[in-house]
Order: structure tokens, then sequence, then C-alpha cells
């Protein structure tokens, strides 16, 4: 068995050894005037009535002169599903068609013909014509005579002489169907056949002679005599002899499309009841035992067949379809759930021809469901049901051909089109994927993946598919940390459900708004905390009817309690949650009295965050189920100015959070915010509430507040990592807005990641290990660690990003957030302050100048509590103006004893020691500088002449040139202009080629 794997189709040109298909009778000549068959009426084509008088009759050789006609009484009678499904064309002795074309040696034939007829007489008794040219003018004729005074016989050029005529007489059964075919040559002579079986044979020929006068005629009403009484299908006439294997062919062709059978050389044995009756648009190639052959056909059918590899002497090729009149169309295949075009062929073969070209022309096959990105494939199998195929083929498609080289048949064979448009559980087995046991795999993005009604599947690897349908009771269980990602819509019918344990989650890919339809549900689990006075913070992944609403939500024992008491009752079962701290959150920044309590009832949107405290429950963590139709596909809400949205991922996977700052980098001023608690909380009253909020940018993420005691101790209070790029389902968070906008969600920002392999963060208490990046990232960065008298730690950050600037860059920085006492941050010029700050290169001249709002007065500590890509030489000080004192930070923490008040100007960051920073320091013991804030002038006190001064420069703390006077005429400087802040002077002399720099606070 050679069974080709799936590929996309190949959208090429098909080449053959001809320019035109055979596309008469059999595949014997083309039906567009180009070869020698020059008259082709067949039932099945062309013929045109009025009530049941036929008016005319086309010709299917593609001539349209040879087009047959007639008006009046002596129009013949249609006859409809006469013969095997065929209509017949009836004569009553009277009637006819004829040509309007007369007849000439270039359009008719001479000295030589092939003809076929399929007829039948209503007497032996007749005088009578099937055709002839009419009228006679002299004794020159081209005619057929069934019967004529109980003979058969056939005249071409010279009536009645025995050049011209061939006649056999004594033959039975006249009013029964027969072929009968008609050879003359003036080499071979004169052949007359019944059925294929030769009844005479004769020497000469002559030659018809044209005359302007005759037109072609069926029924021989020839001057209103000798009519034809009986019935007629098909008649078939070449202008010149068809050679032996093309004889056979249009006879087996004949033979089978009118259940005649042949008593000589009937090749094609699929036309009888027992082989199916494959009787219609049979065709044939082959080669005869005196070597004529013919190769390449395609007959009235869609399958053309060519190029035989191992063609000899009496060996051929004949396939045959079982339907007649075919609207072609694709529908599923019960047993391997591919979708096969509504027809099938079967092949009859003598000998063996060795391999073909196969193709068909589906132009007129209906593909509305055939998407092209998995093959239109040739399959053959021994068996109807094509349940176990011997040979499938991918088909090249070029325009409407679809082509299939090397075709390799056994006789019998049935084929077929089909493609594979879904993957199906069937309650035993997968169909159709490209995973382990046909198993939906990741590259399957192109098919459906239907489970079938009542039935239980287990998906254990990921998989991509492109649409998903559960059927009526149907459940498709997706195993822990396994992906399920689909490119469109989800259809969960009744009593279905899509089971996403553990880690495993859904991801859709289509743009726009959700389609996802039907009764059933999706099952996602998420894990909360269970300290009684601690929030969980979350954001549905699935909806009912688009809402959610938080008396939905369920454990493992089904749905949950609720009780409007404080705490929680883990001992029920399932368990009892208080309703009274149900919360969300859209309103002014930084007021806390804009919470909207919610009922269990109320109808929360997809992407609305909201509070619900924890279990009670012994274990660290408690179990819940969201139940619903996924949400997928774009949500949006218009957020005003200064606002503060709890939102969160309303997506059954996780999100990646570059990306979703990204979608919203002119609505979001800042980063994302989670809130932590402390484990140790033992108190719903708000004074009590301990914990604080990780924040996460474009550019690094800091982790909340931590209690520096718990760590130490092992019983630590928010130990939770800081926040990854990747925000896992279910997870509700903060965005602060600026100037407001539309805040959007979509497919392109979801992402699989998992907490397990800290990918995610979720923000319940749990142990996680170290977060490990994903993907290399080498942006040098620094965390700065501030650890209270109480011991807590808050962390501020700093990070490198060619994206970024000297000012405040959305999305990439983020403003102090936590409203919480004793706290540092990066103090902007502008007044800023951030918790992270980036800047576009790591410059060591940089001087990064630090805030401190100081409520206790004790001893703090600042240190480094982690760097990503910092060169290992790096120096990194904090400076303190006030003591004028350089603490190098590389080698540990520094104790500051700080008092209670705001610290803007005291404190910074810097790259360099203080030689460094003052370049060639001026050494003069009387170099100083004074300054008058009620005047706001600066006065440089030095014993060198004025006139010695090249310049004085003014430097902000990040190093950006001020102010710069050169050539001074005196020593004051106004800086009247300038804002309070930290500033440098740096003086240049012209004889000494020295620099100093003087640092001082404007304010």
């Amino acid at each position: 068995m050679n069974v080709f794997k799936l590929f996309s189709i190949v959208f090429t040109f098909a080449c053959f050894y001809k320019t035109y298909s055979q596309t008469g009778p059999g595949g014997v000549g083309t039906n567009n005037g180009s070869s020698n068959l020059i008259i082709w009426y067949r039932p099945d084509n062309g013929i045109s009535t009025s009530g049941n008088s036929v008016d005319g009759w086309e010709n299917s050789a593609g001539i349209s002169d040879f087009d047959i006609s007639e008006t009046g009484a002596q129009r013949p009678t249609l006859v409809t599903n006469a013969l095997n499904g065929y209509d017949e064309v009836s004569f009553n002795g009277s009637n006819r068609l004829r040509t309007g074309l007369t007849l000439t040696t270039s359009n008719f034939i001479t000295n030589q013909a092939s003809s076929f007829i399929v007829t039948r007489a209503d007497n032996t008794t007749q005088q009578s014509s099937v055709y002839t040219t009419d009228p006679l003018v002299g004794s020159t004729r081209f005619s057929c005579h069934i019967p004529w005074n109980g003979t058969v016989y056939y005249d071409i050029g010279t009536c009645c002489s025995t050049d011209a005529r061939i006649q056999v007489g004594g033959l039975s059964n006249l009013t029964s169907y027969s072929i009968w075919a008609y050879d003359a040559h003036p080499t071979t002579g004169k052949q007359l056949y019944r059925d294929q079986s030769l009844l005479q044979s004769r020497a000469n020929t002559s030659t018809y002679s044209s005359h302007a006068t005759q037109r072609f005629n069926l029924g021989a009403n020839t001057s209103g005599s000798n009519g034809f009484s009986g019935d007629a299908t098909e008649l078939v006439i070449f202008k010149e002899k068809v050679n032996t294997a093309q004889r056979i062919i249009i006879n087996n062709y004949l033979s089978a499309k009118y259940n005649t059978s042949l008593t000589s050389e009937d090749y094609y044995n699929e036309d009888n009841p027992g082989n199916g009756n494959f009787d219609h648009h049979v065709a044939g190639i082959g080669q005869a035992s005196d070597g004529s052959n013919h190769t390449d056909s395609q007959g009235t059918g869609i399958v053309r067949m060519s190029n035989p590899s191992d063609l000899d002497n009496d060996e051929y090729l004949f396939w045959g379809e079982e339907t007649l009149n075919p609207t072609y169309n694709f529908s599923t295949n019960s047993s391997d759930y591919t979708e096969q075009l509504n027809s099938i062929w079967r092949v009859s073969r003598r000998g063996d021809i060795g391999t073909v070209t196969l193709s068909f022309d589906i132009s007129t096959i209906d593909l509305t469901g055939f998407n092209g990105c998995s093959p239109l494939q040739l399959v053959i199998d021994n068996n109807y049901d094509f349940s176990s195929p011997n040979e499938v083929y991918d088909l090249a498609v070029s325009g409407t051909t679809a082509t299939a080289t090397g075709v390799s048949f056994n006789s019998n064979h049935y084929f077929t089109l089909r493609y594979t448009d879904q993957i199906v559980w069937d309650g035993s087995n997968f169909h159709n994927g490209s995973g382990t046991g046909n198993a939906p795999g990741d590259t399957d993005s192109c098919l459906k993946l239907t489970i079938k009604s009542d039935a239980d599947a287990y998906l254990t690897f990921d998989a991509h598919v492109r649409e998903i349908e559960i059927e009526n009771g149907a459940t498709l269980i997706v195993e822990d940390g396994i992906l399920l990602e689909t490119e469109n819509a989800i259809n969960i019918n009744t009593n279905g459900m899509i089971d996403l344990n553990g880690e495993a989650q859904l991801i859709q890919n289509h743009t726009g708004t959700s389609s996802n339809s039907g009764d059933g549900f999706l099952l996602q689990r998420q894990q909360g905390t269970t300290n009684l006075y601690n929030y969980n913070y979350w954001s549905a992944p699935v909806n009912r009817n688009g809402f959610w609403q938080i008396g939905y939500l369920e454990d493992n024992n089904g749905v949950m309690n609720f009780t409007s008491a404080l705490n929680a009752n883990p001992s029920t079962s399932p368990i009892t949650i208080s309703n009274q701290w149900l919360y969300s959150f859209n309103g002014t920044a930084n007021n806390y009295y804009q919470w909207n309590q919610l009922s269990t009832t109320s109808n929360i949107l997809p992407a609305t965050g909201y509070t619900m405290k924890g279990s009670g429950a012994a274990t660290s963590i408690q179990g819940y189920v969201f139940r619903g139709t996924p949400n997928s596909g774009n949500y949006t809400y218009n957020i005003s100015a200064n606002t503060e949205f709890l939102t969160g991922n309303p997506y059954p996977s996780a999100i990646d959070a570059y990306q979703f700052i990204f979608d919203n980098l002119f609505v979001i001023d800042g980063g994302l915010h989670f809130w932590e608690s402390f484990t140790t909380n033992n108190s719903h009253y708000l004074k009590d509430y301990q914990g604080g909020y990780s924040t996460l940018t474009l550019l690094l993420s800091l982790p909340a507040t931590a209690d520096a005691s718990g760590l130490t101790s092992g019983n630590g209070s928010s130990s939770k990592p800081a926040p990854t790029r990747y925000i896992p389902p279910g997870q509700g968070f903060f965005i602060k807005t600026f100037l407001g906008g539309t805040l959007e969600f979509n497919n392109a920002q979801r992402s699989f990641e998992r907490e397990s392999l800290n990918e995610t963060v979720f923000y319940r208490q749990q142990n996680n290990t170290s977060k490990q990046e994903e993907k290399p990232d080498q942006r040098p960065k620094i965390w700065f660690a501030f650890e209270t008298p109480n011991q807590l730690i808050k962390t501020i950050g700093l990070g490198y990003d060619e994206r970024t600037t000297y000012g405040y860059d959305q999305g990439f920085e983020a403003k102090l957030y936590d409203d919480f006492n004793n706290i540092t941050y990066w103090h902007l010029q502008d007044g800023k302050k951030l918790m992270i700050q980036g800047l576009p290169e790591l410059n060591q001249k940089d001087i990064l100048q630090l805030g401190m709002d100081i409520s206790n007065s004790g001893t703090y500590k600042l240190s480094i509590s982690n760097t990503e890509n910092i060169p290992d030489d790096l120096p990194i000080f904090l400076v303190d103006y006030a003591e004028n004192k350089y603490y190098n930070l590389k080698t540990g923490g520094v104790p500051l004893y700080l008092s209670k008040g705001s610290e803007q100007n005291r404190f910074a960051i810097v790259f360099q020691d203080e030689a460094l920073l003052d370049l060639n320091k001026i050494e003069a013991k009387n170099n100083f500088i004074s300054y008058k804030p009620d005047t706001e002038i600066l006065q440089f006190h030095s014993e060198e002449p004025i006139e010695n001064i090249e310049s004085f420069s003014i430097y902000n703390i990040v190093g950006q040139e001020a102010l710069k006077i050169n050539a001074p005429s005196n020593r004051f400087i106004n800086l009247s202009n300038f804002n309070d802040g930290v500033y440098f002077l740096q003086v240049s002399l012209k004889s000494k080629n020295k620099t100093g720099r003087i640092k001082f606070v404007k304010h």
C-alpha cells in the first residue's frame, strides 16, 4: 500500500500528452469539433421538446451545423427513462429530425467512416432507414437500414452496388435494442458489427459524393416514404474509421450505458447488478491485439485517464460511474469521517497497463466546504464504503483540473474524491488527526474537531484545530498541562462539555467578537486563597449569555453556597462563601470609596475583575471551577481619564501582558498592578490589612511588599515572586488611566503559559519557585530593595531599553502606585515619582535621583536585590549629598538613619565614584559656592581671577546641560528660571586646563 501523507494542495499545471482530452463516446474523439467525430446524438444531452414532441437535438460532437431539428407533425416523440434511466426518441414512420446544413466532402464523410447506433425497430417488415442523407440524389447516399424487409444493411457511395453496400439477413430480435457498428475504409473494406460481434466483412468501398441539396436525416423519412418506425437512443459518426481499440472502447461504453450485452470483447464488467451497476460515463484506454491503441480518455464524465506506463496488446482499463446525472457535492463518510464525493467510480482492468495519470474536471463540483488547506485526494479501495483504502493520492489542482500521477488500479477497484475536513472521536477511536492514534495534533489547524454524541474523549497532547464541535452529551477532557488551540468558533451542544483539567488551557485565534455557541459548557479550574481575611482577585474566563455571575462559581462538589456572615464556611459541601466581600472597581483613581459591591446575581461582563475572600479551608489553596461558554474575541471598555479599573484576563488561557500593554499603550498610565495580601492577615478591618501591589511593565516587574522577618524564618508574608510576562486565566489586576480611552482585550494577546513552569504567577498564596525567563532578555536591569525599620521590603526597578527616553515612557515605566508610608522611588525632574524607571542606554555619567517619603524615623536599608545583564565591573553607588558620602552597593546593603519627612534631593544612584564624577578637581581650598534663595543668585567663590575662567556650565541631575556662560564677566549666576532640584556647577579654567564640578541644591 502506498498511502501518501497529507500535504497542502500544490497549485500547478498538469501536463498531458494530448492537446485535448478525449471527451467523445467512451473517451474516443473530442466534442469540440477538433477530431474526426462529426455527429454524436445522445439522449442525455441537448434534446429540446415541446410537450413530448422533440423539436431539436444538439450535436454533442460540438459541430453545431449538425444540430438536427423539425417542426410540426413530423416531430418524433421523446420517451423519458426508457432504457436504464436514459431517454429515447421514438419514430412512427412519418417523422424525422434533420440538419439545416447541406453536405459536402469538406464537412461530411468521403470514402471512409465509422458509425455506431443504439436502436430497435417496431417490426421487421418495414422498409426504413434509421439515418440517411436526404433527399436521395441519384444513387449516392450514406445510410443505415434497420430493418429493410428483415435485413440490415449500410450504404456508402453508390446505392445498391456491391462495393457500396454491406447487407446481412436472417437476423433475429431486431425489435430489441442492439448496438450496431459499421466501418468503411478503402483499404480494409466494410464491416458490420452487432453488439461487438462481426456479422460481415467485405472488401472494397466506394466514395460518397456530397450534393448541395442533401441534408443529414435521422428517422429517414425520405421524400415521404421509407420512414423509420422504432426507437433510437444514441448515434455516433466519425468521418474516418476508428481503430480496433477505439471501437472496443465505444462498444463497451454503449453496452454499459444502455444495459445491452456485448457478445464479444465485453471487457467492462462493472455494469452488471452484481458489481453495482456502474453504468454511466464509461470510458477506457487500451491496446487491441492488432497493436492499435487509445491512451487518453475522458468521455461524458469528469474523470480522465491517460499515459499508461506499461500498455501491451489486449490490455485495457475501463471505468464507470454509479450516478447518471450527478450533482456533485461532498458529505461525511461515516466510516472514516472524511468528506467524500457523492458519486463513486469502479474500474475493470484487462491485463496490467501499469500506472496512469488520472485527473478530475472539478468545475461542476460543489467545493463550498473545501478550504484548500488539506489536500483534495483520490482514494481507491476494494470496498464500496472506503473503510480501508488501498491507495490515497494527493491531487495537484490547476484551475478546474485536479490531477494525480502514477496511479495504480487493480480490477474491480472503487475510487472517488475526498478531502479531510474534520478530526472525529467516535467513542472508540480518533480519525484523521496527525497526532498519536489519529488524535488531533499541533499541525491540524485546517481541520474541525468533532466529538460525537455521548462520547468521552481525552486529549493528552497539544492540539491545534480549525474549530470544535461537541455534540449532545459528549465530553472532551483536556488533560493537565495540555493546550487546545482553535482558529475559529466552538460549539458545545446540550449536555456537552470541554473539561480543562489542571493547567490545561484553550486558545482561540479568530479576530472580532466571539461566535462560540451551544447550551453546553467549558470547565476551567483555578485555585484561590483559603485565608478568610484575604481577597481573591478574579476575572471569569467563561460567560453565560454574555455575563458571569459569582453565584455560578463551583468547587469540585458543585455550585457553591453563599452566606451573609462575614466568614466563609469550608465545612459544607459544596463550601459556603461570604457574600460580604464581593466588589468591583471602576472609578476615580485613589478613591477607595468607589468600590462597587456586588451580589451573587450581579451580571459581570468579561474582563471585569471582582473580589471574593477566601474559603477558610485547612489546605493552603482552594479549588474553584468556572463553568460556562468560553470567552473569546474582542472585549472593549471605555475608560475615563484618571480612572482605576479592576480588570482581568478574560480568557481560558494565559495572556501576554506585553501585548496587552502595547495594545493599550495610550490608555494605561504605567503598568499592571496585582494585589497580594500577607498570609498573616487575621482581620476584616481595613486598617489591619497588610499587603501590597506587584507591578509589571514592558521593561521589568516588581514583587509586592514582603515581610523580611517572615522570609528569614520561612513563614514569610507576601513571598510571591514578581509577575511574569504572562497573566494566567482568572487573574484580576488593576490598571490606571491618564487621558482615558478604549481598553481592549483580544485573542492576539493570548498565549499558552503555565504556573507550574513559572511562566505565569497567579496571585493567591502558595509556594512558588523562582521564575525562569521563558526567552532570553538581554536588557540590563537592576532591582533595589528598601527595607523599613519594621522589616518590610519594598522594591523599585531600573532598566534599559532603546525605546525609552529620559522623560516618562508609558508602558515601560510605572508611577508610584502603593500609597503606603516609608517608601523610596525614582524622582524625575518634573516631579513624577516612579517605581520603575527606564532609560535608553546604560550611561555611567547618569545621576539618578531617589526620593524617600518617611513616616517613621529609624534605620532603613537600601540594597541591590537582583541584577540582569549588568557588567560585573560596573560600580553602583548610593550618593548621600547631605553627608557627602558614596556607598558601594555592590558590596552590600547600606543602612540609613532617616528622619520623618520627604527627601527629594538627598540621594541618588550613580555609576562612578566621586573622583571620576568631579574629573580634574580644582584644588584651591577656597573654591566654593553660595546660594541665596531670596534672590535666587548663585555665587562662585575662588582665588582664580575672573579672566582665568573659561566658562560656567550648569547640569541637571541626569547630566543634561541646562546653562552655559562663556567668558563670564562676574561670578554671579541667576537661577530664577530653574526648578528646585539638584544641580552641578562645572567651572572650566583657561590657563590650567582644569575642570571642576560642585553640587548644589536649589530650593
